[in-house]
């Protein structure tokens, strides 16, 4: 979404359920208030020949990481990267049980999940179906004849979410928040950004020269002779490289004030005088009110290739984009070359997946609020999310008691951020209301009509909302997901049910495991709605700084020392993090440490909690932070990361903010002269 500020915080909570019920957590010898015993850290994973005050990197997870090497296929690996496999396992889990009954009540969430489930695994059908589900829409793409034409079919493919070669959505208004409007941004290109059009290096020569034979082979796998595909492959690429020429980067296209151009339905119709904009608006039940046009110059080409190119080009492109789509729920050829191609861009250390894993992912993403109900039926239970939301209640009390005794603020500038914090929307597990599937038919028999009618209906739903005030109780992922993320403009934290699993949190764990993991990670990001991120936009969304000129000198300065600590860490020789690249996140992991810190506090008060195997609360809360943000890394990803990402490496992610942490060092009876002892130690909140 271009206005929304969403960021991902993968790195920061995209964790999931632990591997199994036996996953070897120690049990404390504490009742929990339904009187089971409370778990406790991971003493098992604890190397006893490291001293906590030389490396307590190695302290805490040191004999885990000896005992669990980086699988192959993995770049790195750690116990919540398990749990993370281990989630997708759930939810695999969950819809074998559910596809294996035929006597779902139609409508219910099991039937729309288990049905498109069934579907997908059914590749006898599938193969025996062929290209036959894309026939209409094909035969309507053929008999294409002048531009009137290829733009209906545009508008066709935009109902299935096939957004060429422009897209459309709602985003929340970028100047006024509390408003959704309708957002004109680039289409989906065949490559992954403008440089594999445009860059002349061998590199980007060999990609293109891969995906043109991609190009030209699923065309011959959908009618054409391999002369025509070849020939008809170039026509494509030549197409979208205009259109490439005239479009953002990545980097820029995620910048929301590079993308701000909202102006009027009568300003777009002059913008772009060769499109049918009336008949668009039309169709797609749209209001002509206020809108943003993300990338003008981009809007424009396809303005002029609309005139410029042939008929039988556009028809080519749109034949292809329509089949590029829809591949992988197609019969095995297209599948199979589809999965191929996307090789060349994993999205994760698992590129290849197994047919179970498309057809559990492919259930998520269309139907997850169907699926999300079935998986906190089983995972996350009220007296969990109670749990988790009194955590999140005593976090973020306790972060703004540490803004109204922060000195450098002006007072100002403390009452906006004092305000802020206490309109933080943090929605934990799954949302307060599901989603209405009730004009949805899904059935048997056939993926592709299922993936075109769930498609559909998200496009509708999408469209609906237009001009009305933005759905604040919108989740932009699955109560199923392992991932979270922070949405800046709309103040709000989401973190879905599949995250709020062992070992990140368990609602049988102690305060003090869950403060030390869950704890520490949210605190992390709810200090990012008031830090140099959030002091760019508003209290209600906008984009209008609100730190002043002495906020600013004064926040630079307390970051210099963090700046200066992360530039001296190394990966190898010659090769260390980048100090202002990993600023943000860095001192979000050291006020996330105190603020959690001081949380737990506030519950020991409350409910004291003994010394177990040796550890005392404290302890074992700096310990699960260790066991949580932990993890091995190879070092060509170590490098790859210092050269390109915010996060320091999970070594020094976990030494980094506790060796400027005085209670860490009181914990663990560190000297001054300890290397996790820094003198003197940096503080920024």
């Amino acid at each position: 979404m271009m206005k929304s500020m969403l960021v991902c915080v993968t790195a920061v909570l995209a964790l999931a359920p632990a591997f199994a019920a036996d996953a070897g957590l120690r049990q404390m010898a504490v009742g929990g208030a339904d009187g089971a015993a409370l778990r406790g850290i991971e003493t098992d994973d604890i190397d006893r020949s490291a001293a906590p005050c030389d490396d307590f990197y190695q302290f805490a997870n040191g004999t885990w990481r000896a005992k669990n090497p980086i699988p192959d296929a993995m770049s790195r690996w750690s116990r919540r990267i398990a749990a993370h496999e281990a989630n997708k396992q759930r939810i695999r889990d969950i819809l074998k049980e559910v596809s294996r009954n035929s006597l779902w009540p139609s409508g219910s969430v099991e039937q729309l999940v288990g049905d498109h489930y069934a579907s997908c695994m059914d590749t006898t059908a599938v193969d025996a179906a062929g290209l036959s589900p894309l026939g209409p829409l094909l035969a309507e793409i053929e008999r294409v004849r002048d531009v009137a034409e290829v733009q209906r079919v545009i508008r066709r493919l935009h109902e299935l979410a096939v957004f060429v070669p422009f897209a459309t959505g709602g985003v929340p208004d970028y100047h006024e928040p509390v408003n959704f409007i309708e957002n004109i941004s680039a289409g989906t290109l065949g490559l992954p950004g403008v440089e594999y059009y445009l860059k002349k290096e061998p590199a980007f020569d060999e990609v293109r020269s891969r995906y043109l034979a991609h190009v030209a082979k699923v065309l011959h796998l959908s009618g054409l002779s391999s002369e025509q595909a070849t020939s008809a492959a170039g026509h494509i690429f030549a197409l979208e490289k205009s259109l490439a020429q005239a479009a953002l980067d990545n980097a820029s296209a995620a910048d929301p004030a590079a993308t701000d151009h909202k102006m009027t339905f009568l300003q777009l119709k002059r913008l772009t005088p060769h499109i049918d904009w009336d008949d668009y608006f039309d169709e797609a039940k749209l209001p002509r009110s206020a809108l943003n046009v993300a990338e003008p110059r981009l809007l424009q080409q396809v303005d002029a290739q609309l005139i410029g190119t042939p008929v039988a080009t556009w028809k080519l492109y749109l034949r292809w984009q329509l089949l590029a789509s829809a591949a992988p729920w197609l019969s095995a050829p297209f599948a199979q070359e589809s999965s191929e191609f996307r090789q060349l861009y994993p999205v994760s250390d698992r590129a290849r997946r197994t047919r179970e894993e498309v057809c559990a992912d492919s259930v998520e993403a269309l139907l997850g609020d169907a699926l999300g109900r079935l998986y906190v039926e089983r995972y996350f239970s009220p007296a969990a999310k109670a749990k988790a939301q009194e955590i999140s209640r005593n976090l973020l009390v306790t972060l703004r008691d540490v803004v109204a005794g922060t000195q450098w603020l002006e007072a100002a500038t403390k009452r906006t951020a004092l305000a802020k914090l206490q309109a933080s929307n943090v929605q934990l597990g799954y949302p307060d209301t599901w989603k209405d599937y009730s004009s949805l038919s899904i059935r048997k028999g056939s993926l592709w009509k299922n993936v075109a009618a769930a498609r559909r209906f998200a496009v509708r739903r999408d469209r609906e909302q237009i001009a009305k005030p933005t759905n604040r109780s919108f989740w932009a992922l699955p109560p199923s997901s392992a991932d979270a993320y922070i949405d800046l403009q709309l103040n709000e934290l989401v973190v879905p049910a599949g995250v709020l699993q062992p070992p990140y949190f368990d609602r049988l764990a102690s305060d003090a495991v869950n403060y030390g993991a869950f704890g520490i990670g949210l605190a992390h990001d709810m200090t990012h709605a008031i830090d140099s991120l959030g002091s760019q936009i508003d209290l209600i969304g906008r984009p209008a700084p609100w730190w002043t000129e002495l906020d600013n000198k004064e926040f630079a300065s307390r970051s210099q020392c963090l700046i200066d600590q992360y530039d001296g860490y190394f990966i190898e020789p010659g090769v260390h993090h980048d100090g202002r690249r990993v600023l943000s996140e860095s001192i979000a992991d050291l006020a996330g440490v105190g603020i959690a810190y001081r949380a737990l506090q506030k519950s020991l008060a409350l409910h004291p909690l003994p010394v177990i195997d040796g550890f005392t609360p404290v302890q074992q809360f700096f310990i699960s932070w260790g066991q949580s943000a932990g993890g091995a890394m190879r070092l060509e990803a170590q490098r790859e990361l210092v050269r390109a990402d915010p996060h320091p490496v999970p070594k020094f992610r976990v030494i980094g903010p506790l060796s400027d942490t005085a209670e860490f060092a009181q914990a663990f009876a560190c000297k001054a002269e300890a290397p996790m002892v820094r003198q003197p130690p940096c503080k920024v909140w």
